[in-house]
């Protein structure tokens, strides 16, 4: 057995081990996520959604489409494992995404039925709305889950809900519920109510901050969410960093790099998704996975739909070429490493090269991807548009994965390109 192999199989037994000896250590460099729901009251077209940043240590992941279990779904996955969805949706229109939160662990009982990633498997396989994934929760309660998470969801009838959950217990927020959620939508990153910690604190404090403005100013959007809250870069008080950042982080470091350790947009980011409900009536094929495979920063969004297998540069044999493609940007943006606390990992200590995304007269590689993320997103979005009319047509969405899957490869190799001149 090659020994990735084997690193794959005994690397989810370890994590496990240490969560369970020291439950917020273990998995503090591991996943760190930023999420939230929106019902339809909260948002700009009265549909659900469910977004999640995933900062996680398995930075290679792919959008693979699952036909095993009683609903066929897609999902990102770490690029070699299906056994473990970290996002998705199902033909039914059931989406669920989580974030964990150790500060869970400390309620009573422990379980021996399925880790979070199986237990998402699990659900996207077998419930088709909330009301079944409740009750799935209702019956793993008397075994007890391997679970600390917030499990955040949406169905095809409108329900929009976090459900903190422990190994045995689990609470529910609905986020139309108007006393739990007076605004409609509800945000985690990891830590619980139910749990007393503080993980992620200054991301939630931001994400609280841009999202309320979102809502104030016209309520939410998906593109909103893709553009600006998952790419948002803050400095060490919390604040909003303008790029091009045109001045030293630390006299030890070049001018215009940042440390984004403590922003939504990190170092540790691996993929985001904002996933799209839809309207009661319409189909459930249509509920919309806007996806970004590698750090939002170097990625372009592409959206995915639960019909059928999907295009080979984001499912690749071993890895997807589309977010190879990316980790090669992501690497050249976060160049520079200050060794300043041994006891955080080597890749949340680098500092992002700000010029190399923007410099003062607007060049940088944003300038390459951004346009083309743009025309992306509003020829998906007037698709989407027929299809609610005219129904669904699975030829056409599968072709259009294809086509936004190679746009967008073409376009961050030009990127990456560019980055490699620069660096000559």
């Amino acid at each position: 057995m090659k020994i990735a192999a084997i690193c794959r199989i005994l690397l989810p037994v370890l994590v496990s081990l240490l969560m369970f000896n020291n439950p917020v250590s273990a998995y503090q460099e591991l996943e760190e996520c930023t999420v939230g729901v929106a019902s339809g009251r909260a948002t700009q077209d009265g549909r659900p959604m469910i977004w999640k940043t995933r900062d996680a240590s398995y930075i290679n992941n792919e959008v693979v489409f699952n036909t095993d279990g009683e609903y066929n779904f897609i999902a990102v996955f770490n690029a070699g494992n299906t056994d473990s969805p970290w996002m998705g949706i199902n033909e039914k229109g059931f989406a669920l995404l989580n974030s964990l939160s150790s500060d869970l662990a400390k309620h009573e009982g422990t379980g021996s039925y399925m880790q979070n990633g199986t237990f998402m498997y699990k659900a996207l396989s077998t419930c088709a709305d909330v009301a079944e994934f409740q009750s799935l929760l209702d019956r793993s309660n008397i075994k007890g889950r391997m679970t600390c998470a917030n499990y955040f969801v949406l169905d095809a009838g409108g329900a929009a809900a976090v459900f903190e959950t422990a190994n045995k217990v689990y609470w529910k927020f609905d986020a139309n519920d108007e006393e739990v959620a007076p605004d409609g939508y509800i945000l985690r990153t990891n830590f619980a109510m139910n749990g007393g910690g503080n993980g992620g604190i200054e991301r939630y404090r931001r994400t609280t901050e841009i999202m309320k403005d979102f809502y104030n100013t016209d309520k939410i959007s998906h593109r909103e969410i893709l553009q600006e809250q998952m790419r948002d870069f803050v400095d060490a008080e919390n604040n909003p960093v303008e790029l091009p950042f045109r001045q030293k982080w630390i006299p030890s470091a070049p001018r215009g790099y940042i440390q984004c350790r403590k922003s939504i947009c990190r170092p540790t980011s691996v993929s985001a998704v904002v996933i799209h409900g839809i309207l009661p009536g319409e189909d459930p094929q249509l509920t919309t996975m806007w996806t970004m495979l590698s750090q939002p920063a170097a990625s372009i969004t592409i959206p995915f739909w639960p019909v059928g297998k999907t295009p080979v540069l984001v499912d690749g044999p071993q890895t997807a070429p589309l977010c190879d493609i990316s980790l090669e940007i992501k690497q050249k943006l976060f160049d520079y490493i200050v060794n300043e606390d041994s006891k955080r990992t080597r890749s949340s200590m680098n500092y992002l090269d700000t010029y190399k995304l923007r410099d003062e007269d607007g060049n940088g590689i944003w300038k390459i991807t951004r346009p083309v993320e743009d025309d992306i997103l509003e020829d998906a979005e007037n698709k989407l548009n027929k299809w609610r009319k005219n129904g669904v047509n699975i030829e056409e969405m599968l072709k259009a994965e294809a086509d936004y899957s190679s746009m967008a490869y073409e376009t961050l190799k030009k990127a990456n390109e560019m980055l490699d001149k620069k660096d000559r």
